[in-house]
């Protein structure tokens, strides 16, 4: 079985178009309107009995089908955020979505005054691994975290293509203990590690993107690693400890119908037989193998799991790009 990067984010929101608006407006995002999601997949997300329908519409970057956000709405059932206070060092769920950006100063002072976007603190410049970048966590609506990236230099793996925004090329989870989490990934998934790194001795004001206050700032470890089904930086997930500092752990509300990154889809060739190997692992499902009708592609057969914070990982069969308008 093989497995490839995420495909695509499933992005919970109250409102499609308040939510969605200043990708399009400031990064060219593409738009492309769906039908309702089917009856089985209120089955595979196990949204409670009383939802009518699952609004969807498909946002993608320009020239680029992949790393694309599929915003749904639940109608008709009571919703919560799934990380209503947004800190960094609250676990639980998918924390943010990571987008390259040709001018990330710009393209944040854009979404801050025309769209009233905020974020952790201002961009900042810094050194990871092969990156060098600048960067920012911007906050938007219905907990649509954007990390805005700027590279200095071209690393050695390829970017995407991208002007104010690029396709979503990663998503980063904070978690509580990253061994657990690593274990979850590697062991019972059977992903690769491309990056493990401990940062610290950051500073504040403005020298650290997640917003840790002083003095914890000056002298807290942050534990960072970057895995992926192939050990490639594409389509990849960054797991995050902050050591240190307590916070709420949401890991129980990162589920349907709450609001907020809800899922992320990975491409894999023969998923019925990968959700076999991963219970051959010990692994548990949250939604076992089923085939139903994804828009815009047709039938698709997916299945998922959750990670130690209750991040939803979908599994679906490959589908053709082509078909986005």
């Amino acid at each position: 079985m093989t497995a490839t990067g995420i495909c695509e984010i499933v992005f919970s929101t109250f409102d499609i178009d308040r939510a969605m608006k200043p990708l399009v407006e400031v990064a060219g995002f593409v738009r492309l309107d769906l039908p309702d999601a089917p009856k089985e997949q209120f089955a595979a997300w196990q949204v409670p009995e009383g939802c009518t329908r699952i609004e969807q519409a498909l946002f993608h970057a320009p020239g680029d089908r992949r790393g694309r956000i599929r915003a749904v709405k639940f109608h008709g059932v009571e919703q919560n955020l799934i990380r209503p206070s947004q800190r960094t060092w609250d676990t639980g769920g998918i924390f943010d979505l990571d987008l390259f950006s040709a001018d990330v100063r710009g393209t944040y002072r854009e979404l801050q005054n025309e769209h009233g976007w905020t974020a952790f603190g201002e961009p900042v410049d810094y050194e990871m691994g092969e990156f060098d970048v600048a960067q920012v966590v911007a906050r938007g609506p219905d907990g649509l975290m954007l990390a805005i990236i700027q590279p200095y230099k071209e690393p050695t793996f390829k970017l995407p293509d991208f002007d104010a925004l690029s396709r979503v090329f990663n998503s980063t989870q904070l978690v509580a203990n990253l061994d657990a989490a690593l274990e979850f990934y590697c062991e019972t998934l059977g992903w690769e590690v491309l990056v493990r790194e401990d940062v610290s001795g950051f500073v504040e004001p403005g020298q650290d993107v997640l917003g840790i206050p002083m003095p914890h700032a000056e002298t807290c470890l942050r534990k960072v690693a970057i895995v992926h089904p192939q050990g490639i930086n594409d389509g990849s997930v960054e797991l995050i400890e902050i050591e240190g500092l307590d916070g709420r752990d949401y890991s129980a509300r990162a589920v349907a119908p709450n609001v907020g990154i809800l899922a992320l889809r990975i491409t894999a060739d023969d998923p019925k037989a990968y959700a076999s190997e991963i219970v051959a692992r010990g692994g548990t499902l949250f939604a076992e193998p089923s085939t139903f009708e994804v828009a815009p592609f047709g039938e698709a057969t997916t299945f998922s799991v959750r990670s130690p914070e209750g991040a939803i990982i979908e599994f679906v069969s490959p589908m053709d790009e082509t078909l986005i308008g």
